[in-house]
Order: structure tokens, then C-alpha cells, then sequence
């Protein structure tokens, strides 16, 4: 088995693959656009495992930027993550996962970091590989009538992308974690409809933005940024107030909004199924070390689905 680069195989190979094993069609024109729009790739994409000129896995290589109270640090980013049917446990996540390690530490990159469910079969195998469950995720439900209280905040569509990573930028400086982003911010911009973002104005100012979504009778939110001080609960009733639904679902990662949620009377799970794990890279930092560094588990850190891998 060779570990070969994403220029050296066969590109529709890698997308008969990323369909097999995720149901993503990373096509060969999808992968030049990430590569041509968004620095986060490491020059290599992917490394994949290949053996008689079959490609049997993969594993993408980003390199993240984030804050840190040291200052900027940019972390590893594993994504893509598969393994053909027919060639399923001989080691090969597991030897591409070493071979990504070894190049984030080659960078200088002292952490690895990626998104996954806790329901899959790759969680186990991303703990075996020293990745340790950060617990950051939770998920509210309640009916949209409860959802829908007096609030001094109002929510509004954004004027364009651009106003949207304004905001961000002008929220993250509070803020650790995933507090910088390229801009423009290429992720941003090819998954989420503007649409489906609201930003939540306290008086004449913006103090955040969601990202929505109307699933038959649930209202979808995702909490994005919020300034601190901002209360969750009154930025989503000023959201729910424009959309009627029969149930309101909402995903938050500050510590505060969670317990305010619990107060509220919401069903709050914590953790839910989402899992953001990290990996220390190198014997001089351990995975409590991150937490401190990006402060994991605080209000001060800031995670966006967008960011992670």
C-alpha cells in the first residue's frame, strides 16, 4: 500500500470513494474549487491510500486558522475521512491519519482537530488515534410558542456576504477559538444560503447572526455569534417572531446560553450527537492544554460548523 497525493490518483476514483463512504461527491471540479478559494488545504488536499492503482482511502488536510491567548495559532484539520467497502478493516484510516499527523507536525502545528458524530463508527476510531471529545455541542427544543417572548432585540436578512463576515469580525475580537477567518470566507459562501441568516440588531446595532432553516414543523437555528452580554434566548424569539413553526430547534455551543435554555424550561441535550475533538501533536501539550490555550468549554470560545473539518 503507497500513500500517494491528490494530484498523483485518479480523480474520479476519489469520487466513486467519497460517495461510497460519505455520500459526498467530491468531484474533480469541486476539489479545484475549494483549492483555488479557500487557504485553509494543506498543498497536498488529501493523501490517499492506493494499492494495484486502486484507491482504497483518503484523508483531507487543512490547516485551521484560531486564537489562542498566546495570540493567532493555526491548528491541524482531518475531513473526508474513507475507506472503500471492500478494503475496510486493513489499517488504511488508520495509516492515513498518521500519515496527516505527520505533516501537521512537520508544519509546526502543535494540535489536529476535527468535527464527527458521536453515533459513528469513526468516533472509536479517531479516540484509538488520541483525539479527545471537547463535549461543546447542545441542542434545544421547544415549542415555537414558548419560543416566541418579549424581546428588545430584532432580527433582519443580512445586506450580503460581506456585511455578514464584517460582523463576525467585529464579534470574534471578543472572543478565542475560531476567531479569524480569511475573507472572504469561501465556506461561508458555498454553504449557506443568505437566505437563511439573520442577523439580531440590539437598537441600531448588530450583536449577532444565526443561521436557519425550516424543516416541515421545526424551525432549525443555529446560534453563530453573538456579542457577549447577548442573551440566546432573546435573540432567538426576536428570529422566531418571523418565521411560524410548530417547534423551534436550536444549536449553541456557549456554556451561558445552555444553562439559559435549562432555565427557560427548553429540553437542552449536552452534549448532543456533534462532536469537536482535538489531538495533541507533539509530547509538550496535552488536550487540556487546548482547552486553556483557545478556552474550550468557556463562553470565550467561539465554533462555528463552518470552521471545522
Amino acid at each position: 500500500m503507497k500513500i500517494l497525493e491528490y494530484n498523483d490518483v485518479d480523480p474520479q476514483q476519489v469520487l466513486h470513494l467519497t460517495m461510497l463512504a460519505l455520500g459526498f461527491p467530491l468531484t474533480p471540479e469541486h476539489a479545484a474549487h475549494i483549492r483555488r478559494t479557500d487557504p485553509r488545504p494543506f498543498p497536498c488536499f488529501t493523501v490517499n491510500a492506493v494499492e494495484d492503482d486502486m484507491v482504497l482511502g483518503q484523508v483531507g488536510v487543512f490547516r485551521l486558522p484560531m486564537i489562542s491567548t498566546e495570540g493567532r495559532e493555526d491548528v491541524g484539520g482531518v475531513w473526508a475521512v474513507s475507506t472503500h467497502p471492500h478494503h475496510a478493516g486493513r489499517g488504511v484510516a488508520s495509516a492515513l491519519l498518521e500519515e496527516a499527523h505527520t505533516r501537521m507536525r512537520d508544519a509546526g502545528l502543535r494540535f489536529s482537530t476535527l468535527g464527527t458524530s458521536r453515533s459513528g463508527v469513526a468516533y472509536r476510531l479517531y479516540q484509538k488515534h488520541g483525539y479527545v471529545d471537547m463535549n461543546i455541542w447542545a441542542t434545544a427544543l421547544t415549542s415555537w410558542e414558548m419560543a416566541h417572548q418579549p424581546t428588545r432585540l430584532r432580527a433582519q436578512s443580512p445586506d450580503g456576504f460581506d456585511f455578514v463576515e464584517h460582523l463576525f469580525q467585529d464579534i470574534a475580537r471578543e472572543y478565542l477559538g475560531f476567531a479569524w477567518r480569511y475573507t472572504p470566507f469561501a465556506r461561508l459562501r458555498d454553504k449557506v444560503r443568505l437566505d437563511d441568516i439573520w442577523v439580531v440588531w440590539e437598537n441600531r446595532e448588530p450583536v449577532g447572526y444565526v443561521f436557519s432553516g425550516k424543516d416541515g414543523s421545526i424551525l432549525r437555528i443555529n446560534i453563530q455569534a453573538l456579542r457577549s452580554g447577548i442573551d440566546a434566548n432573546e435573540a432567538i424569539a426576536a428570529v422566531v417572531s418571523k418565521i411560524k413553526t410548530s417547534y423551534v430547534q436550536v444549536t449553541m455551543s456557549r456554556p451561558s446560553d445552555i444553562a439559559n435554555f435549562q432555565r427557560a424550561g427548553w429540553q437542552v441535550a449536552h452534549p448532543n450527537w456533534d462532536a469537536f475533538m482535538v489531538k495533541p501533536l507533539v509530547p509538550e501539550v496535552t488536550a487540556e492544554d487546548a482547552r486553556r490555550l483557545f478556552g474550550i468549554g468557556t463562553d470565550r470560545f467561539l465554533i462555528s460548523w463552518l470552521d471545522t473539518t
